[in-house]
């Protein structure tokens, strides 16, 4: 009687959707230096997809108009890709302080850009979100000659403070 082992071996075609590819139950780790949280919220069934965070302070300052304000803004970005567009990014009043460091619940995660994964990358996003508030953000001040008219003020000069650009988990 013959006792060998018998291998059967099957391959069987996998089904993909080129659409959502999932990166897997864990979070995917970029480098160390890259802060990562997640949002508060989301759907308890859903999927961990990256978002782009960015916060900052913006001082508005005109002697002559008696106009010194500080405002604070936040934005999330979508990270589909690893080109970044900070002219795409929609405001959000989640502010750093009410990020999360652990997850909310378990679910699946979306892979993240290359470029997300690597510090050189990660850093130049972050001087673009520096520069693109400082370009972006107005105060609207009402003009004295039409009472219809506005003035729209640019942050003072250095009048823009980055408080935090991060990736953030976003539970769709």
């Amino acid at each position: 009687m013959d006792l060998s082992p018998v291998f059967w071996f099957s391959i069987v075609p996998v089904p993909t959707n080129e659409h959502v590819v999932l990166a897997g139950p864990n979070r995917p780790l970029g480098a160390q230096e890259i802060p990562q949280f997640y949002l508060p919220g989301g759907r308890a069934d859903g999927t961990y997809a990256p978002r782009l965070y960015g916060a900052a302070r913006v001082h508005f300052a005109d002697r002559r108009r008696k106009i010194d304000e500080l405002r604070r803004v936040a934005f999330l970005l979508a990270l589909d890709g690893a080109a970044v567009d900070w002219d795409t990014a929609k405001p959000t009043t989640i502010t750093p302080e009410a990020l999360l460091k652990d997850a909310p619940g378990p679910a699946r995660y979306l892979p993240l850009p290359s470029g997300a994964m690597e510090l050189k990358t990660f850093t130049r996003w972050a001087k673009a979100f520096d520069r693109w508030v400082a370009r972006t953000q107005r105060y609207e001040v009402a003009a004295k000659l039409e009472p219809a008219e506005t003035i729209a003020l640019s942050p003072k000069r250095g009048g823009v403070a980055v408080d935090l650009v991060a990736i953030a988990w976003e539970l769709t």
